[in-house]
Order: structure tokens, then sequence, then C-alpha cells
């Protein structure tokens, strides 16, 4: 069974999360505004975990999602992800 276009979206997010460089954010940006809460949630968690590895500006991108982000588990993740990328650079 092949994956769907949102657990695909979804893998990308993780795979970036992990790997990706700060060059990716442009990605993770638009993952952050899907249709789909999974996918938004996945990219939270991948640019908070670019923002701490490679000190990428991601709280702009972050901030400006959770003013306008409806879904509560994606509000959450994204929470973390400050907090996360806040950690590793020593901001915020």
């Amino acid at each position: 069974m092949r994956a769907k276009r949102e657990g695909m979206a979804r893998n990308a997010c993780i795979a970036l999360g992990n790997g990706g460089s700060a060059g990716d954010l442009p990605v993770l940006a638009l993952a952050l505004e899907d249709a789909s809460a999974l996918v938004r949630g996945h990219a939270a968690w991948a640019l908070g975990r670019l923002g701490a590895r490679t000190g990428a500006p991601v709280r702009h991108v972050l901030e400006a999602r959770l003013r306008v982000e409806a879904d509560a588990r994606v509000r959450e993740e994204i929470g973390l992800a400050l907090e996360e990328a806040d950690a590793e650079t020593g901001s915020g």
C-alpha cells in the first residue's frame, strides 16, 4: 500500500526536521499552511528542530502561524517548536 499525499507530506516534514538545512525553511513554512492539521503539526515540529539544529530564523514563521492557527494540537506543537528553537539558539 502506498502512502497518500498527507502521509508523504508528513514524512517529508520529518525528514527535513531531522536532516534538512536552513535552506529548507521556505518548504516547511509552506507546509505550515497545509490544509491538513497533521501536516501542519509536523511542519511546526520540523521547524523547531531545524531552528535548533541550524540556527535558521524560524521564530517569525511559527509566530505568524500561531496567530491564525485554529487547531489546538497544532497550536501546542507550534508552542513546543518555539521552545525548542529558543532553547538551542539562546533567544527568546
